[in-house]
């Protein structure tokens, strides 16, 4: 009888891993297509993948290895993951989700984050939220940087760093990678 089960269990598994990569799939060729109606040297600035090398925090410009992190706007699918350790605070987010663009606007939705937050990682508190609303950026052009503003939230990308801006103010710089 537990042979039996056993092989539900496996045969359980391996369906839930074959529909989640169908469902996968699904997701970034409808996405993939909405990226083609921006124009070659938009894509080009807005997708690949940027590694942190700054985070501006109470005063102070923190490094790696206090802070580290990727950003990652690839195939209509946008990662992050990102996490600070300074001043006895330790603070860390993971969340991946979709991404549109046209000419004109860039948008994107987590459709799972998970933050952490606490004194030190052993101490720190975990949550998560499923599910997200899109949220849309006017995209402009200052010289060679393309620029995304959303009220006064403001991120750069040129053809070396990507700077996040909430705010107005600098908080987190990029070097892309890829």
């Amino acid at each position: 009888m537990a042979h039996g089960g056993g092989m539900t269990g496996r045969f359980t598994v391996a369906a839930l891993t074959i529909l989640a990569a169908l469902a996968l799939v699904g997701t970034q060729g409808g996405s993939h297509a909405r990226q083609a109606e921006a124009p070659a040297d938009v894509r080009d600035r807005l997708e690949g993948t940027w590694m942190l090398e700054e985070w501006h925090h109470e005063g102070q410009v923190l490094r790696p290895p206090a802070v580290g992190g990727r950003w990652s706007n690839n195939d209509g699918v946008v990662m992050a993951t990102f996490y600070r350790q300074s001043g006895g605070s330790f603070q860390s987010f993971a969340g991946y989700g979709t991404y549109e663009m046209t000419a004109e606007t860039w948008g994107y939705a987590y459709e799972r984050v998970q933050t952490t937050q606490g004194a030190s990682p052993e101490d720190a508190v975990v949550s998560a939220r499923v599910g997200g609303v899109m949220r849309s950026f006017d995209l402009s052009r200052e010289g060679d940087t393309i620029v995304l503003t959303a009220g006064d939230d403001r991120r750069e990308y040129d053809d070396q760093f990507f700077v996040f801006m909430p705010g107005g103010t600098v908080l987190r710089m990029y070097r892309k990678v890829r």
